[in-house]
């Protein structure tokens, strides 16, 4: 019998009889063999189970982070659009302000065909008798004259050019004191005033207009401009309205409030008028 179990040939038969013993017992799938089998192939698929969740999920953190960093890049590039689109429209308001400076000085030049007119800027205010004398951007070498009539962009009149130096001057506004205006109805129904400024009146932004003809039909509301009569200002720059007019029964002279057209807290731009041939 020992002779027979060392024999090569019989262990080779043993062991296929075996396997074909463990097959057929396999084929039952609540067969003790079957059984065994789970046994051992549970935790096997558990272990697999757990490395595949846990590969899943250092993959999830993973793509995250790149979905992240892809946001960031992308959120850059945006930013960097962004910016470059607010530079371009920038530039293209800063254009179209040129332009309309171009389009107001060919207005003017249109108008004033006597005079040279130069653009500036007001770049800081003087304290003058409760009021402000403003400072602009251009002077003698720009070519702006002492006395010169200042306009804003509209065609309506700041005041005068009061002292120069070679690249700045001082305006006075027609609400100061020491300015006055000869000017009429744009009605063009005749008759002449003078507008000058009051001391009283200019605190509250206003001026005031005396000597007024007897033929000038002055009504609340009515816009005056200058007259061109004097050697200072040219005829039509837009002056002011009448807000109230003032007249003693017993008196034939008549005296009236203007409320300027130029608003002087918030002009940035102005415009002098120069006349061509001053004979200088």
């Amino acid at each position: 019998m020992i002779k027979l179990l060392k024999n090569r040939k019989f262990q080779i038969a043993l062991s296929v009889i075996a396997l074909l013993f463990i097959i057929l017992l396999s084929v039952d799938r609540f067969s003790k063999v079957n059984i065994i089998r789970n046994i051992v192939t549970a935790p096997v698929v558990f272990v697999q189970k757990g490395v595949k969740a846990a590969g899943d999920w250092f993959g999830g953190i993973i793509s995250g982070i790149r979905g992240y960093k892809d946001v960031i890049d992308l959120n850059n590039e945006l930013k960097d659009e962004n910016l470059d689109l607010r530079q371009k429209v920038t530039s293209l308001t800063q254009l179209e302000e040129e332009n309309q400076r171009l389009r107001t000085a060919l207005g003017l030049k249109d108008k004033f065909s006597e005079y040279d007119v130069i653009g500036a800027n007001i770049v800081g205010s003087n304290p003058g008798n409760f009021y402000y004398n403003f400072r602009i951007d251009a002077g003698s070498l720009d070519g702006v004259v002492i006395d010169a009539p200042v306009v804003a962009g509209d065609n309506v009149l700041v005041g005068r050019v009061y002292s120069v130096d070679l690249t700045s001057a001082v305006i006075i506004p027609m609400i100061d004191e020491k300015s006055g205006i000869s000017v009429w109805n744009t009605k063009s129904e005749g008759g002449q005033g003078i507008v000058k400024g009051d001391i009283e009146l200019k605190e509250q932004g206003k001026c005031l207009m005396d000597t007024i003809s007897e033929e000038f039909r002055l009504q609340v509301g009515d816009v005056i401009e200058t007259s061109g009569i004097g050697s200072v200002y040219p005829r039509g720059i837009l002056v002011g309205v009448v807000e109230k007019i003032n007249r003693e029964e017993s008196l034939i002279e008549r005296n009236a409030i203007i409320e300027p057209l130029v608003n002087f807290n918030e002009i940035r731009e102005v415009y002098i008028l120069v006349e061509k041939d001053r004979g200088d």
